[in-house]
């Protein structure tokens, strides 16, 4: 027994009782601090993991609706070939969805591939503007933008 053990020994009865932990000897289990620790580093590893996903989820939901209206306004400009079509019917709804279709008509100047002028009068097209959201009030999900061209002559 070396010494280092008999004084060890010797002030046993003044640690309440407790024998001394020596150095190098080895605890089982975990502190109340280890362990509060530990689950601390646990609580927000999860609190993170709920957070993300939470925001896919609603990415996801953001992502259907963009698709589901971008369907609606291809339908609205599929039903005309020309602008006279797109103007007999301004607005409408199809479902939960609404949309409103706004023209401008405008002359626009044909050319030649290399830029030259084309004879002749301009093309009378309107410029279509389909805006569609989710509810009749609601905000503007989606907006699409195309051209067509009038069957009409000036």
């Amino acid at each position: 027994m070396t010494a280092m053990h008999g004084l060890l020994r010797c002030l046993g009865p003044r640690f309440g009782g407790r024998k001394p932990v020596l150095w190098g000897a080895r605890q089982r289990g975990f502190s109340l601090l280890e362990a509060l620790v530990a689950m601390s580093i646990a609580s927000i590893a999860l609190a993170s993991l709920y957070r993300t996903v939470g925001q896919s989820s609603k990415g996801v939901v953001d992502v259907e609706s963009r698709i589901e209206a971008a369907l609606v306004a291809r339908s609205v400009l599929a039903g005309s070939t020309f602008a006279e079509d797109a103007e007999r019917q301004p607005s409408g709804a199809a479902g939960e969805w609404h949309w409103h279709v706004q023209m401008q008509a405008q002359q626009i100047p044909l050319r030649e591939e290399d830029g030259r002028p084309v004879p002749g009068a301009p093309l009378r097209a309107a410029k279509v503007t389909v805006e569609v959201t989710r509810g009749k009030d609601g905000p503007t999900v989606m907006t699409w933008t195309t051209w067509k061209p009038y069957r009409s002559a000036l």
